[in-house]
């Protein structure tokens, strides 16, 4: 039976990957965070995840599930909770509950853990076998969902974290111990405790325990379990992420004996050795090592990997708790590099320890090439770095290191200098660009906003010139089409706009006299009056939607029984391996406001073939009779037409309505007076109020009626 279930932190990697599983469940799972993560909400709403629009407990809620960095005691949700019987969780209590049900794989240990989960699921999807699994964290590339649920699955795999004291809860089938630490100890009170809650996880473990033999820790404990005990060996080298697939093989071949066989490649998790920019002089990567041991690795792996490399490395210590024990090994660690830098300490949800920062840290450091960065002046002093280590005759790999907001200061100087070199090829190869163009009145809602880089290619070759300039520098770039159903940022799109407006992409021509070939850029009321000018019917209805034939295409765009998708016969685009492909309509699949062209790709042209005919005497009539419709049914001001899609069963305006959030206004935007299913600009709107109306809008109407909003409007993140 499904249940109602609040989730207060719900965008930490932890809790997110949860509160997915939870949704595919089916449970109405509702979210909360003090400090939103814009992505992962993106991805939180795309499964069907209910953001809260005030920090009040949801009605029905049966239970709460915190983040173990939600204080229980003072947290309004959690005390409400209290107040009213409601049982609240910390996460991993509640995912030991759910995975009372199933068969348990459990990967603990002081490192490692969500690589090594990650590297289980990626083998056992590749083997077609049948699982659950809840990873604390997000592959590499997104195409692979931070956890899943089958109904008809025996097993789930899941990583168990020591640090809050939630493994106590756990029973697993089988154990991968990968290795022992003493970090976390603070919340144990000595190593003794901490030690005897691995060996209680040991005791409650049914099947199997798995233990690398270099670890002797977790070796001695587990040999006290001889029955249950498997030693996983030949995990030699310095190459962590390599030692990590094995161990995961080892681990799946044992545990459901068949002939698994590895992918040809491991995505692997987010933050773990990612490689941000490259260039012929630098690699820039990240990584979350955040302990004394986890650098050491990344050093080794660092050594091996980068060996005509000089390492530089910008490290942030995360926990004071961490810091205090630490402080000394982190020194010695750092001590290896070429160049240490030390970055303000990330205190997480600690409270300050007196003499505690990262200073501790830095002046226990003995090599002479050490510098201290400071967050409020990160790009600067970055830049100051980048400068100085371009002056050497050496390749450089600069690392970002930590747990903390690290990555978020980090991604901030790398759009800065890629951009510089996207600029840069830009030039070589004389495309005309605008660097931080204003792109407020390019879009519909007219919400204030620029762009970093404008481009607006001439011909198909250049258009392939500019994208593949964008990837292989690695930067983000958009297609905005003429603007219609996209919420652009408040300030600055961190990323390359393509428009296609060149007369080249506005051409459409006839072959034969049934069959019209369009470039992507040809507004979809040009495309309309062509085909009723020749006298056939099947787009007469769609003339009034302000879009290009490409984002109608994206969108399967339609009005009053028509599709643009119904006339057609092929489209070419740009895939992602920078060629041009025409695919058949019988290779797609086209339902309401979707399309499954490939992800990524660029749709460059489409061809359509018509039949049915009518005099010209019907379509003008039929104008009329449109645009009166329009000029009834669809509000005037500033907006982008539909927010929402209908369901299947349901009006989405007609569900606001009745929900009474007509009229409503957070600052500069409203819900229309006139369909609910509209959002006004009353002149001043910002991205935030429209997206909290988005968000306040779709959390009433599930609450009074039990359906989710979907957006018809793309919300385009900086």
């Amino acid at each position: 039976m499904s249940k109602n279930i609040c989730m207060l932190g719900i965008c930490g990697a932890g809790m997110a990957p949860l509160a997915i599983y939870l949704a595919k469940k089916g449970d109405a799972v509702y979210g909360w965070d003090d400090y939103i993560n814009l992505p992962i909400k993106d991805l939180l709403v795309s499964n069907g995840i209910v953001f809260m629009p005030e920090r009040v407990l949801p009605p029905n809620c049966d239970y709460v599930v915190r983040s173990s960095a939600v204080n229980e005691h003072v947290d309004a949700i959690c005390q409400h909770a209290a107040k009213d019987g409601i049982e609240t969780f910390r996460r991993g209590e509640f995912l030991a509950k759910i995975c009372r049900d199933k068969k348990l794989l459990a990967i603990v240990g002081s490192h490692g853990k969500t690589s090594v989960s990650g590297a289980c699921v990626e083998i056992l999807r590749h083997n077609g076998l049948v699982f659950d699994y809840v990873v604390g964290g997000f592959f590499k590339g997104n195409e692979i969902p931070p956890s899943a649920y089958n109904e008809k699955s025996e097993w789930i795999v899941a990583e168990v974290d020591e640090s809050d004291g939630t493994i106590e809860s756990f029973s697993p089938e089988c154990t991968i111990a990968l290795n022992y630490d003493d970090d976390h100890i603070c919340n144990y009170g000595n190593r003794d405790n901490f030690l005897k809650t691995f060996k209680r996880l040991f005791a409650r473990t049914k099947s199997t325990i798995f233990v690398p033999e270099d670890d002797i820790i977790f070796t001695n404990i587990a040999s006290n379990f001889e029955k249950k005990y498997v030693k996983i060996q030949g995990l030699n080298g310095d190459d962590f992420s390599e030692k990590n697939k094995l161990i995961a093989l080892f681990c799946v071949r044992k545990i459901f004996n068949k002939d698994i066989v590895l992918p040809h490649k491991i995505t692997g998790i987010q933050r773990r050795s990612d490689v941000m920019f490259k260039t012929e002089k630098f690699v820039f990567l990240n990584d979350y090592a955040h302990h004394p041991t986890e650098i050491n690795s990344l050093l080794r792996y660092a050594r091996t990997r980068y060996k005509d490399y000089e390492l530089n490395i910008i490290f942030q210590p995360h926990r004071l708790s961490r810091t205090k024990q630490y402080f000394a090994e982190f020194a010695a660690n750092l001590d290896m590099f070429d160049r240490p830098f030390v970055v303000e300490l990330y205190a997480a949800f600690e409270e300050k320890i007196e003499g505690v920062s990262s200073d501790l840290v830095f002046n226990e450091i003995k090599n002479p090439n050490k510098k201290f960065l400071t967050l409020s002046q990160f790009e600067a002093g970055m830049h100051d770095v980048y400068n100085g280590l371009s002056s050497y005759d050496k390749k450089q790999l600069v690392m970002f290191v930590g747990a903390g907001n690290i990555l978020y200061h980090a991604k901030a100087f790398i759009n800065k200098i890629t951009f510089e070199e996207v600029e840069k090829a830009f030039k070589q190869t004389q495309i005309k660009f605008a660097s931080f163009k204003d792109l407020t009145h390019t879009f519909s809602i007219k919400v204030p906003t620029s762009v970093r880089i404008h481009v607006n290619p001439t011909t198909r070759n250049e258009l392939i010139s500019i994208v593949n300039i964008c990837r292989n520098l690695g930067i983000r770039y958009v297609i905005i089409g003429n603007g219609t159903k996209i919420l652009p940022p408040d300030g600055m799109i961190n990323a390359v706009v393509i428009t296609l407006d060149s007369d080249h992409w506005k051409t459409l021509k006839w072959i034969g006299k049934d069959t019209l070939c369009c470039m992507a850029g040809i507004s979809l009321r040009d495309f309309c009056k062509s085909v009723s000018g020749k006298g056939f019917l099947g787009t007469e209805k769609l003339s009034y939607i302000p879009s290009h034939i490409g984002g109608a295409i994206l969108m399967n765009a339609g009005a009053h029984g028509q599709t643009i998708s119904d006339h057609l016969v092929s489209i070419e685009i740009l895939g992602t391996d920078g060629v041009i492909h025409t695919i058949e309509k019988a290779d797609l699949s086209f339902g309401y406001r979707t399309a499954s062209i490939p992800r990524n790709s660029i749709i460059l042209s489409a061809t359509f073939r018509f039949s049915e005919q009518a005099p010209q005497e019907y379509f003008t009539p039929m104008a009329e009779e449109l645009l009166n419709w329009r000029k009834t049914h669809q509000p005037r001001g500033i907006n982008f037409g539909s927010v929402f899609k209908n369901g299947d069963d349901f009006c989405a305006g007609e569900l606001i309505d009745r929900a009474g959030l007509k009229g409503t206004r957070i600052g500069g935007a409203a819900i229309s007076n006139e369909h609910a299913n509209f959002i006004i600009n009353q002149g001043n709107a910002s991205f935030r109020d429209i997206e909290k109306l988005i968000d306040l809008a779709r959390y009433v109407v599930y609450v009074k009626f039990g359906k989710f909003l979907e957006t018809e409007v793309n919300i385009l993140r900086a």
